[in-house]
Order: C-alpha cells, then structure tokens, then sequence
C-alpha cells in the first residue's frame, strides 16, 4: 500500500509540473486572473476613479465566467493527457507500476494544475477587492469560488473518460469540446424547452431535476441561491430559492456533482486496465 501511495505521490508530482511548464495551462491562467481582475475592476467612474465591486457583486459576475472556463479546462486537460500518442504513456507502464496508480497519480496532478488555475485567478481577484471595498461578502465568494473549481473537476474526469476512449489526441480535444458545447450551451436550450412543454417555466421539481443532471447549471443556481438569488433575479430568484433552499434540491446537486467527478473516473480506469497500447 505504501508503494502504491508513493507511486501516485510520485506521478502526481510529475505530471503537475508537466502541466505548469505547458504552454495551455500557462495562457489559460493568465487569461482566467486577468477576466477575473477585469470582472472584480468594474470601469472608471464619472470622476474618473476606478469603481471596484464588492464582493457579493464581484462573485456573482465570476459565478458564470468561471463555470464556462474551469470545466473548459478540466476537459481539454484530461482529454490531451490521456489522448496522447507521444509514446511517454508505454514507457511508463513498462514501469513497476499498476495502470490504476498511473491513472490516479496522472489525474490527481491534472487536479492540482486546474485547482491553482482557479485559486491565482480568484485569490488576485479578491485581493483586488479586499484591498478597495473591504471583506464584505467574502464567505460567499469562496463558495463560488470553491463550486467553480469543483465543477472543474468534474470536468477533468470527463475529460479523461474521453481521453481513454478516444486514444488519439486530437480526437480526444475534439470529444472534449463537443462536451464541453452540449454541457455549457445545449443543455441551457433543452432545459427551456423541456419547462415549457412540461410546466409553466418556473422553478420547481422538473428544474432541480434538470439541475441535477448538468453541473455546470446545478452550481450555478447553488451559487445564486448562496449570494440571494430573491435579491439578484426578483421572482424568479426566490421561487428557485424556494426549490433549492430546503436543503433536499441542494443535496441532490451536490450529490450531482460528485457522481459528476467520481463516475467517468471509475469507467476510465476499469477501460484503462485492460487497455492495449
């Protein structure tokens, strides 16, 4: 057992640092801090002093940008990693290693790459606004921020179920994208569609069910509920408040978002096993 952990240890240390010196993960943290900065910096007023939001309104501005990137992220990271024809995967099970070490160890520092993508981004962020509007408000933008990564993840395991499958880089790019598309902008189209033709388009149990299925969309709206959804979108915020914030809808969601995270993993490592490279 202790073999096996310093092995993961081992591998998660090295495909983190094979990320961070990667070009992608490089631009993508750079370009998520500046968003996030340019969000938390909200223009210049009419006296010509620069306006910062504060907390609560910052968190919710980022809920939506962080949600479209960190999961973006997480799958083209787990799909180009295990979709890679460079011949380091069979060199590396020549090694005295299990496969599901090698799939853990790689994937736990695919997660460590993404999870500082999200703290620089929003960690300079808030420094940003604690610094001109004080720490008001603060509590709920580490949940946002915290969803957004966790979203991420789920994004990343996704990515390498595609990765495992696809056993071609650009391919498995390709696969990501396309999941990425149908999760961030499909589903939003057959939600709407499916409210109208079952209901009256307000929230209640076909929407937390709708919720449930997507994480992207399900954290969203734990989000908006944490930050006041009643104040931020009026009546359609509290009846959503209403649905989630008895504790039932919520749960479902987070229970959503770790079958999410821990279900493509389990389908990828059971295919990675038995994998012929």
């Amino acid at each position: 057992m202790r073999c096996r952990a310093e092995a993961i240890h081992a591998l998660a240390g090295a495909e983190l640092r094979s990320a961070l010196r990667g070009r992608f993960v490089q631009g993508f943290g750079i370009l998520f801090a500046a968003l996030a900065v340019g969000v938390a910096l909200a223009g210049l007023a009419a006296s010509g002093q620069l306006v910062v939001q504060g907390f609560t309104r910052t968190a919710v501005s980022l809920l939506t940008l962080s949600l479209y990137l960190l999961p973006l992220l997480g799958l083209v990271l787990g799909a180009s990693a295990f979709g890679a024809e460079d011949g380091g995967t069979e060199l590396l099970l020549v090694q005295p290693v299990s496969r599901g070490a090698v799939l853990v160890g790689r994937t736990l520092g695919l997660a460590l790459a993404l999870a500082g993508v999200g703290i620089v981004g929003f960690g300079i962020a808030a420094v940003v606004v604690a610094s001109f509007a004080g720490s008001e408000g603060f509590a709920g933008y580490l949940l946002v921020a915290a969803g957004a990564t966790a979203v991420g993840m789920a994004g990343l395991g996704l990515g390498v179920l595609i990765g495992v499958l696809a056993r071609r880089r650009l391919k498995a790019i390709g696969g990501a994208l396309a999941a990425w598309l149908c999760l961030a902008v499909l589903f939003d189209f057959a939600a709407i569609l499916v409210l109208q033709l079952t209901g009256s388009g307000q929230p209640g149990p076909w929407l937390v069910g709708l919720l449930a299925l997507n994480p992207i969309d399900g954290i969203r709206a734990l989000g908006l509920v944490g930050l006041g959804a009643d104040v931020l979108l009026g009546p359609t915020g509290a009846a959503l408040e209403r649905s989630l914030g008895a504790g039932r809808g919520a749960l479902l969601i987070v229970g959503s978002l770790g079958l999410w995270a821990a279900a493509p993993l389990v389908v990828a490592a059971r295919i990675y096993r038995h994998r012929d490279f």
